[in-house]
């Protein structure tokens, strides 16, 4: 956010109060004092109006007809602004960006009250300004993307702007996975200390981000998603579990990982087979030692 304040010598109190309000809250301020005879227009203002988000007018003056134009074209193109109660201010009051006060105090309490939403709502603005600026559509296919070339900024403009990691791409994958399936490790770190869904299910393969883990043969997510406390037995629309994938892929590594974090080699797919009784098929004497902690008979 980006704040103006334009005042007057009889409002001098009542500006530092506000000029302190808006330090402690650490936000961008300029501020403009209004002699007795200037008209309050926007072309007045030292750097133009439009590089503000908001402004704040502590006089209750009425502005000139030409400068009551000018304002409402700055009110029409998205400033907000926080006024003394006038004759101007009554005529206008069907703008969403304005409100007016009767006192000084009641619009303080108003920032006081709405500063942290104001400034969530500038920010959401501003980001989708960005992405609009860098033709970065608001889908979940967009993100994807981002989040397949670790795109840090652009992700993050994403979570701004509104968007949640949760998101999906058209296909019904989470964001998650696509991190996961991209192999972006330092993606995937972040992303888990975010607000997000460890066990969400992809639609394409109905698998959950620890079985693309898997799927993917890499150890090192495996191992970050098994210490995050992922569900280890989850199964997919055929019945199987990572631990499965693992032993179909022979991959003693990600066995071991899986067993030792306490995965169950007996959870059995739609052809009534499991980790162990496919590793028995398999002859794969190694992978069973790996599991039997685990096994309780079959």
């Amino acid at each position: 956010m980006n704040w103006l304040i334009i005042y007057t010598p009889k409002n001098e109190s009542s500006f530092t109060e506000l000029k302190g309000f808006f330090k402690k809250n650490k936000i961008q301020t300029k501020s403009f004092l209004l002699d007795k005879d200037a008209d309050f227009s926007p072309s007045e203002v030292p750097s133009k109006t439009k590089l503000f988000t908001h402004c704040v007018i502590l006089d209750d003056k009425v502005p000139s007809k030409n400068a009551a134009f000018e304002w409402g074209i700055a009110l029409g193109r998205g400033l907000f602004v926080y006024a003394l109660k006038s004759s101007w201010t009554a005529q206008i009051q069907k703008c969403g960006s304005l409100k007016d006060f009767e006192s000084f105090d009641r619009l303080f309490a108003y920032l006081q009250n709405n500063i942290a939403g104001l400034a969530l709502e500038s920010k959401k603005k501003e980001a989708w300004k960005k992405l609009f600026d860098g033709g970065n559509p608001y889908t979940g296919d967009a993100l994807s993307v981002h989040v397949q070339k670790d795109n840090r900024d652009v992700v993050q403009t994403y979570l701004d702007a509104g968007m949640s990691l949760n998101e999906r791409t058209s296909l019904g994958v989470p964001m998650l996975n696509v991190a996961i399936r991209a192999e972006k490790v330092d993606e995937v770190k972040w992303m888990l200390g975010q607000d997000i869904d460890l066990n969400a299910v992809s639609a394409d393969r109905g698998y959950s981000a620890l079985m693309d883990c898997v799927w993917k043969k890499n150890l090192e997510l495996t191992k970050i998603l098994i210490e995050k406390g992922v569900n280890l037995d989850f199964v997919s629309s055929d019945n199987q579990s990572a631990l499965t994938l693992a032993v179909g892929a022979g991959n003693a590594d990600l066995v071991k990982a899986l067993s030792d974090a306490g995965a169950s080699p007996d959870k059995f797919d739609a052809l009534g087979m499991s980790a162990w009784t496919y590793a028995k098929l398999f002859k794969r004497q190694d992978l069973l030692e790996i599991m039997e902690k685990n096994h309780h008979g079959q």
